[in-house]
């Protein structure tokens, strides 16, 4: 028995059997793909909406309502009117919140602070030497070679910050003996080290009572630039300029006339002979010729070579 003729899917025909022309499409599609790119039936009208626009209710306050809750003259009928804070009176409380938080700070950390609490703190405070203002790159080592001239250096200790463990830019310097540690401190003062000069001066936080460091108010100075307070932790107000009178402005000179009026350094006015100036002048002259007969030389030559 035989196997079936194989068909063509969707089609009774044979498989290779040809369909006739007659019944066959231009494209060769069959029917069922053809079906799939028949038109949609077309949309049913509609006719357009109104273009007229409905009348609406005005809208309205509730002025007229307030007299059903208060009656004028109450003071909720016509309540004050709060003024709003400006730009510059912001800046100014939000500064003013700013410096008393500081203050606070400050006096918290005035209270904490103890020198004698701290236990990398040795040695005799007479004889140790505060050196400021050094370089980040300065070594135990670097610092030792330069102030161990001044005689025998027993402890050196170069300040780091806890927690980042970077160096802080000053140290104490312990000496052997009193008088070199004064011998340090009269001649180091400005001395330079790698390219920064150092402040020296002696170590008072042991020896001066009720001293404070300059982070927290103190030092030698007028006190912190960050908050600007004393020593007691009160507000320092710069100093205020005060205006000079139109009349009392000194008159500006012009830098000609200065020159005219120089004078020496024993109130005699200088006598410059004018043939010296002349000379100059001539002198002046002839460089200038001389340097433009070089260009036109220099021009001259360039165009024979072209």
């Amino acid at each position: 028995m035989g196997l079936p003729p194989r068909r063509e899917l969707g089609s009774g025909r044979p498989f290779g059997q040809l369909k006739p022309i007659g019944q066959q499409h231009q494209t060769g599609l069959s029917g069922a793909i053809l079906k799939l790119f028949d038109p949609e039936p077309p949309l049913d009208y509609m006719p357009p909406p109104s273009l007229r626009k409905k009348k609406q209710a005005p809208y309205t306050g509730i002025a007229e309502c307030t007299k059903e809750f208060c009656e004028p003259g109450d003071a909720e009928y016509c309540p004050p009117v709060t003024r709003a804070e400006s730009v510059e009176e912001r800046k100014v409380r939000i500064r003013q919140l700013k410096i008393d938080r500081g203050l606070e700070k400050l006096e918290k950390a005035k209270a904490d602070w103890d020198v004698t609490k701290d236990e990398n703190i040795e040695g005799d405070p007479y004889k140790t030497l505060f050196v400021a203002r050094i370089s980040y790159d300065v070594t135990e080592a670097k610092l030792r070679r330069e102030f161990e001239s001044y005689g025998p250096i027993k402890n050196i200790r170069l300040v780091h910050d806890l927690k980042s463990k970077k160096p802080r830019g000053y140290a104490f310097i312990e000496y052997q003996h009193t008088r070199d540690m004064k011998n340090a401190y009269k001649q180091a003062d400005g001395k330079k080290i790698e390219g920064r000069r150092v402040l020296v001066d002696v170590e008072r936080g042991r020896t001066v009572p009720d001293w404070k460091p300059r982070r927290l108010g103190g030092g030698l100075g007028t006190g912190n630039r960050g908050l600007s307070v004393d020593a007691n932790g009160k507000r320092i107000e710069p100093p205020k300029k005060e205006m000079v009178p139109a009349d009392n402005k000194p008159e500006r000179v012009d830098d000609g006339e200065r020159r005219r009026d120089d004078v020496a350094g024993n109130g005699q006015e200088r006598d410059r002979p004018r043939d010296d100036r002349d000379r100059r002048d001539r002198d002046r002259n002839r460089d200038r010729d001389k340097d433009r007969d070089r260009d036109r030389e220099r021009r001259d030559r360039d165009r024979d070579r072209d």
